[in-house]
């Protein structure tokens, strides 16, 4: 028999174990959070573990104390999202676009056009107010596709509209170089004359000018030259300069005098200096390294340290430059080099992923080392390099993550502002991928959730308003089934290409037809032997594609012709019209003969005796 006070204590087990499961059922379902990175104190304890790192990380108490406060402020950061932004995971639940000049309904979510769930006004407000970033810089990518001057006229006023304070200038080959640089100019760059126009436009629109001028990495346009191929890095790869050249630094200065000559008044110069590869593996920079008792980072801290001082000190000018190869460089070796005080960094991820990429131990290493700090997103050229046509979903959700993680470290880092890049080549060497007019909605999109955080039905449906559409903004390319039609500077060309994307995805509907894949093969074609009843109903819609694509190189070459000059025309259509207008021709010509026979011979096809017949 149990006692009565052990009975007692076991009916009040059992009924905490209840009140806890009922509390535990009642309590509200929550989405899994984003990932936050491993907090500071962790890392810091994971490095002192290992003596390789031991040389990010000084041990003093002041450091000590700054660590400290640091890892508070995050923190309290995290802590502050966490309360305060409540939302789900957006990543999948972003609208795919949204109808114009229409109040959202009852049943608007349930269809393709999606809103973001409904957020608190005040608070949204607030944030709106606390999160601004001072610089909005749109980059113009100009390598190898230079809009026209009459075009800049019409879009600068535009951007500054859509929120944007200044431009990235990145001219590589289209600037106009003169003297002993003048072979670095293309021949359809730029004039003089062209550049003032630019400078004053750009002033009329209220937008800041930063010249970008390769000074390390991805100087292709100089060092494919034979006048200048000395100086590559590696003699067969013209993408990086050897640092230790004598005729290096001459040159370099050289190319930054006639950029700034043309460029006066400016505040910023971007001396690019990403993606260095095969840097020290010339036997000058060996010997070098050898005898100055240099690591890699070392020789590349040097030669950017020689180009930034040439820049502060010339002009007054403060130097930037994007941030890639700095991920790789200890805090110690940073510092002792002093390079913090003479350039600003522009740190860029343009994909999905950017807490992973760059972890708070990046971030701390870059608030220690650098005064300045700036982001860089991507809303055009950064999906594959040749692609014509931007998924404007895929690029706000990277403007999404970038706000994200502004709101992170404002706290722990002063930020610059936010360059918006808008790559038109992959590099020098690479076809054109996304052209500039195209990607006008796109852009408005990002500078519109940058400036008041939100990619709802109102903000969208303004976005919409200033480009002049008429019926429908569309975000998710997935879902792109009729050309939006808009009326903004280059809308044309925005027009065309998703009447282009749309086109192809017919044909390549066609072309997987089982009709078509069963019967009308490049065998069936070489071997002139297929069912006339499958070749007509595989591609019964063939005519009519071909028709439209026709018509399409028509619209194509007259709207491109509004925005670019005929080389750039020309490049275009040969790299994304020609091709599948080809394919198109032959396939008709051999669809006419595959129905027109009557008699077929027997097998085997490849027979000696059979192609007699």
């Amino acid at each position: 028999m149990i006692p009565r006070r052990s009975t007692r204590l076991l009916f009040f087990c059992l009924l905490s174990v209840v009140v806890i499961f009922v509390l535990y059922l009642s309590a509200p379902y929550e989405e899994p959070k984003h990932i936050i990175p491993e907090p500071i104190s962790d890392i810091v304890k994971t490095r002192k573990a290992h003596s390789d790192d031991d040389e990010l990380m000084t041990q003093s108490p002041d450091h000590v104390r700054k660590q400290k406060e640091y890892e508070s402020r995050i923190l309290a950061n995290i802590q502050k999202m966490t309360a305060h932004k409540q939302l789900k995971r957006k990543m999948d639940h972003d609208p795919l676009g949204v109808i114009l000049h229409k109040t959202p309904g009852l049943l608007d979510g349930l269809g393709r056009v999606r809103d973001m769930e409904g957020q608190d006004l005040a608070l949204r407000n607030n944030a709106v107010m606390e999160n601004q970033l001072k610089h909005k810089i749109v980059h113009l990518d100009l390598k190898g596709a230079p809009p026209k001057i009459e075009y800049l006229k019409k879009l600068f006023p535009l951007l500054s509209s859509l929120g944007a304070t200044g431009l990235l200038m990145e001219y590589e080959d289209m600037f106009p170089y003169w003297g002993k640089l003048e072979f670095l100019s293309a021949q359809n760059a730029y004039a003089k004359g062209d550049i003032a126009d630019i400078m004053e436009i750009a002033r009329k629109s209220n937008l800041e000018v930063i010249p970008l001028v390769q000074t390390f990495g991805h100087m292709e346009h100089v060092l494919k030259l034979k006048e200048f191929a000395e100086v590559r890095e590696v003699p067969n790869y013209p993408q990086v300069i050897c640092p230790t050249h004598n005729k290096t630094m001459p040159l370099i200065m050289m190319m930054i005098d006639q950029i700034l000559e043309m460029h006066p008044g400016i505040n910023w110069l971007h001396i690019g200096s990403d993606e260095v590869y095969n840097l020290g593996e010339c036997p000058r920079c060996q010997q070098y390294l050898i005898h100055q008792r240099y690591g890699k980072s070392d020789l590349f801290l040097h030669h950017i340290k020689k180009v930034a001082r040439y820049v502060k000190d010339t002009y007054d000018i403060q130097p930037i430059m994007w941030d890639d190869e700095f991920r790789k460089v200890p805090l110690r070796a940073i510092q002792d080099a002093g390079i913090g005080n003479l350039v600003e960094i522009m740190v860029w991820k343009y994909s999905k992923g950017i807490m992973v990429d760059l972890r708070s131990d990046i971030w701390e290493k870059y608030s220690i080392a650098f005064n300045g700090i700036w982001l860089a997103s991507a809303f055009k050229g950064a999906a594959s390099p040749e692609s014509y046509i931007t998924d404007i979903n895929e690029r706000l959700t990277n403007h999404k993550e970038w706000m994200e993680v502004f709101d992170m470290y404002k706290s722990t880092i002063p930020f610059r502002g936010i360059t918006l890049t808008g790559w038109q080549r992959f590099d020098h060497f690479a076809v054109l991928c996304e052209l500039l007019p195209q990607a006008i909605p796109s852009l408005a999109v990002n500078l519109m959730y940058i400036n008041e955080r939100k990619a709802d039905h109102a903000a969208l449906g303004k976005v919409g308003s200033l480009l002049k559409c008429n019926s429908f903004l569309n975000l998710d390319l997935k879902y792109l089934e009729y050309a939006n039609k808009c009326d903004f500077p280059g809308s044309d060309v925005y027009e065309m290409s998703q009447k282009l994307y749309i086109l192809k995805k017919d044909i390549d509907s066609m072309m997987h037809n089982p009709h078509v894949t069963g019967w009308v093969t490049d065998y069936n074609i070489e071997h002139n032997f297929a069912s006339p009843q499958h070749v007509e109903q595989g591609l019964q819609d063939l005519s009519m594609l071909l028709f439209d694509f026709t018509q399409l190189v028509v619209d194509a070459e007259k709207a491109l012709s509004n925005t670019f000059d005929e080389h750039t025309v020309k490049e275009w259509i040969s790299l994304n019209l020609r091709p599948t207008l080809a394919k198109l021709q032959k396939l008709q010509a051999a669809s006419t003969k595959l129905q027109e026979m009557t008699f077929w011979p027997r097998r085997p096809l490849d027979s000696e005796l059979t192609k007699e017949l």
